[in-house]
């Protein structure tokens, strides 16, 4: 009987992966806010329709603005996960690794 080590059930490379991909996510998102709200400011609204739009367009950005933060934030989130699992993983490791071998020595015993 082997139980394994800790360590297996956490894939490191897959959450450092993970953290890239939303971080590039945000980069990308907050680009794009950004060239979307100087085009914005470049137009002239003159029409109230077009006032209504442009209202309505800022408060879209400022959301996407926000979307584009919190994807900053689960990046870190996901980063700072990885290192406190595999920490934990580690400490848990070495923990169960001596009763583990007796355990396993004993069930080998005839």
């Amino acid at each position: 009987m082997h139980l394994g080590d800790p360590l297996h059930l956490l894939d490191p490379a897959r959450l450092d992966q993970l953290s890239t991909e939303l971080g590039t996510a945000a980069t990308d998102l907050i680009a794009l806010r950004s060239a979307l709200r100087s085009r914005a400011g470049a137009l002239h609204w003159h029409s109230p329709g077009s006032r209504s739009f442009q209202a309505v367009l800022h408060e879209l950005l400022s959301q996407l603005g926000a979307s584009g933060s919190r994807l900053t934030e689960l990046a870190a989130a996901v980063r700072a996960h990885r290192h406190r699992a595999a920490g934990r993983a580690a400490e848990l490791a070495a923990a169960v690794r001596s009763p583990l071998v007796a355990v396993e020595h004993l069930a080998r015993l005839p």
